[in-house]
């Protein structure tokens, strides 16, 4: 199983293949109840070569681009006014002057959708279990911040952003971007229709700067309040945290299936050096499921506190270890604390040790710290007898994970 690390997806490539798939991007809720987004996408996401004119391109189809992806030669242009997005794709397929166009479907948080049991809240603005539940001990936090705390590493959290003026998270965030709506701030806030997923990303956060207390953490907001971006959005944020100086990379959401966009830039994120993080997801299957499917990631699973696979969680042989993710309490965006469900909160565990582990060694490759991570987890095979090789290299051990990098048994 640890040899899962060097490898790439079978359709990964040097440049980002055109594509005329029209991508459904389900959402793969907590109980199934959210409707997935399925109508044609008004926009799409295009991929130009190097020297060409976006202007004059877009003005031969009868459109405007929309937005550019600083650094890159990717942008977003609306599908023209009385044209559709399968035939506007097909045009831009056979274009010289373009590397590639996919629709720029719409990106889903883990847990938003079905009944709401997953929310537990503390209107009050005691810490409580936040700081110390029986999942940090469950992933053997032990004496971990002995050895590391994660300083001089930054995290980028795409999420729905983080509430950065709350109390048990000032001092652990630097100045973040908005990529799905730029030129605000990266805030986790009610801007939703349904708003169920408000406070996702200040909950990741909070579970980063509990465990790599001395981390940076680079809010990105890629998600409004329902839980909803688009892969522009995601590879917008991706190429922020990049050139931000983002040593791990926290995605805990995703679609069912690939995009050509989203794994190109996950591949050069980690050819700069990115570790990356993603959710399993929360369908209960070994489907795959983008990010958390691509090459070399750090893909987490989640387990109740017996170690059980969680009802919920995904598994299969893109898992490379699991962590707690039922009932985890964090900081929320009302300024208090919650509790909430999902393999999103799970991954934060293994984002958080990723962090320590890049601590103690600045100059690794993603592959190298994802390694020393697996190595040092539990195997869980024995309580999970029905998902055996599924579940990766089994329970992560923080602690064991820091050792590892110092040399210590």
């Amino acid at each position: 199983m640890l040899n899962r690390v060097h490898r790439r997806a079978a359709s990964s490539c040097p440049l980002w293949k055109p594509t005329l798939t029209l991508l459904l991007l389900a959402l793969l809720a907590l109980g199934g109840g959210a409707q997935a987004q399925e109508s044609d996408p008004q926009d799409v996401v295009i991929h130009i070569r190097t020297g060409v004119n976006i202007r004059k391109l877009a003005a031969s189809y009868a459109t405007v681009p929309e937005a550019h992806i600083a650094g890159t030669e990717i942008y977003r242009l609306p599908v023209p006014t009385g044209d559709d997005a399968a035939s506007f794709l097909a045009r831009l397929q056979h274009d010289s002057r373009v590397v590639g166009a996919e629709p720029d479907r719409i990106v889903l948080q883990e847990e938003v959708g079905g009944s709401q049991l997953h929310f537990s809240f503390d209107a009050g603005d005691q810490p409580g279990a936040y700081i110390d539940q029986n999942a940090y001990q469950q992933v053997h936090l032990g004496s971990a911040h002995t050895f590391s705390t994660g300083a001089g590493v930054r995290v980028a959290i795409l999420d729905t952003g983080v509430l950065a003026r709350h109390p048990a998270l000032i001092g652990h965030l630097t100045p973040g971007y908005n990529a799905f709506r730029p030129n605000t701030a990266p805030d986790d806030l009610p801007d939703g229709d349904t708003n169920a997923a408000v406070g996702h990303g200040t909950m990741i956060a909070g579970l980063v700067a509990r465990l790599a207390p001395d981390a940076k953490i680079l809010p990105v907001r890629v998600l409004n309040g329902d839980g909803i971006g688009t892969i522009f959005s995601v590879v917008a944020g991706i190429h922020y945290a990049v050139k931000h100086g983002a040593r791990v990379i926290n995605m805990s959401f995703g679609a069912t299936q690939p995009s050509d966009a989203l794994e190109q830039a996950v591949e050069e994120a980690i050819d700069a050096g990115v570790v990356i993080v993603a959710a399993a997801g929360n369908s209960n299957t070994n489907a795959p499921y983008y990010p958390a499917s691509l090459g070399n990631i750090l893909t987490v699973a989640s387990v109740e506190s017996n170690n059980v696979k969680s009802i919920y969680s995904n598994y299969g042989e893109d898992v490379a270890v699991v962590a707690p993710g039922t009932g985890i309490r964090s900081t929320y965006w009302n300024g208090g604390y919650a509790n909430w469900t999902g393999t999103s909160f799970a991954a934060p565990f293994a984002t958080a040790t990723a962090a320590l582990v890049c601590a103690l060694n600045p100059h690794a490759q993603p592959s190298q710290v994802i390694e020393q991570i697996m190595q040092t987890a539990h195997p869980v095979d024995r309580a999970n007898p029905g998902y055996k090789e599924q579940l990766g290299e089994g329970l992560l051990d923080i602690e064991g994970a820091v050792r590892n990098s110092i040399g210590e048994p």
